[in-house]
């Protein structure tokens, strides 16, 4: 019997659960240095968990190159059943996820920096609601994935929901025309091409914010890009130039006026989003009931 129990030991010893991440990421980016970024830990950490997985394993799961990091065939074999195991488990995660009846737990909601902005009230009466669960908001431009369980839900402005997510349409979002009233008075003697616009960084000028910035502004017009909604914002509330912004926004800051009407030709529609396997948990169901109560037109509302 202490033979048998010395086997499984020394067997459940050669690999490490906690490994995985290290050994998958040095896989994917084919170097320490980039799988240290991946995970946000530092080189020498890497290398040395790398180490001891090839050690307990006995087998080189890398070759070592001046240019980076090659899987051998024992790594390729080690890295496509380890991509299935992570699979099971988020599987095995969400449908024990989806059946978690429990108002508790952590809850994590991601949506875009303006957003948060936005709700972060109706996020604090939420909070206040349901002291139990245990809020994580991210506020990220990037679309975290849902099906890896980034987030258990999402809270978008999109045209085009998933079709894969379930969720429904809360409210609409309008944009218009601000600037700071100073910089206003200076561009009065100004030729249109001599504006300076504040443009969201934006590929291919998809957003609504992009397009309506495109249809007002003089084609030669001076631009100033900018990364994210709020850095927009920050922009023209400082007197950089002019900028198309959510009226949500706009009208919230006394530094500002507005030029136009709220456009009406290209909104976006704000989704409440979460993956079908975790829609069932009490956690999720109490959130998109209490934000379809209080994330409202009204909210977003034009002036």
């Amino acid at each position: 019997m202490k033979a048998q129990s010395g086997i499984r030991a020394r067997h459940a010893q050669k690999v490490d659960w906690s490994d995985m991440p290290f050994v998958l990421s040095v896989c994917e980016a084919g170097s320490l240095s980039g799988a240290a970024r991946m995970l946000d830990v530092n080189h020498s950490t890497v290398y040395r968990r790398i180490e001891g997985v090839e050690e307990r394993l006995g087998v080189r799961l890398f070759e070592r190159h001046t240019h980076g990091y090659v899987m051998t065939p024992a790594g390729e074999l080690f890295y496509s059943r380890a991509i299935l195991l992570c699979k099971g488990l988020n599987q095995i995660e969400m449908e024990l996820g989806g059946k978690d009846q429990r108002l508790e737990g952590q809850l994590t909601v991601t949506t875009t920096d303006s957003l948060l902005h936005r709700l972060t009230p109706v996020f604090s009466r939420f909070q206040k609601a349901h002291p139990d669960v245990d809020l994580r908001l991210l506020s990220d431009a990037r679309s975290l994935d849902l099906t890896r369980r980034d987030a258990d839900i999402a809270l978008r402005p999109t045209l085009n929901p998933p079709q894969h997510w379930v969720g429904r349409k809360v409210a609409m979002i309008h944009c218009a025309t601000y600037v700071e009233q100073g910089y206003w008075d200076k561009a009065q003697n100004l030729a249109d091409q001599e504006l300076r616009w504040i443009m969201l960084d934006d590929d291919l000028d998809q957003s609504p914010m992009s397009k309506i910035t495109v249809m007002k502004k003089h084609k030669d017009a001076r631009v100033t890009v900018v990364s994210t909604v709020m850095g927009v914002l920050d922009a023209v509330k400082s007197g950089l130039g002019i900028a198309v912004l959510p009226s949500y926004l706009g009208e919230q800051s006394d530094e500002l006026m507005r030029l136009d009407k709220p456009d009406k030709s290209v909104i976006w529609d704000l989704w409440l989003l979460a993956h079908p396997d975790v829609r069932r948990s009490a956690r999720v169901h109490a959130f998109f009931e209490f934000a379809a109560k209080h994330v409202t037109d009204e909210l977003f509302g034009m002036p």
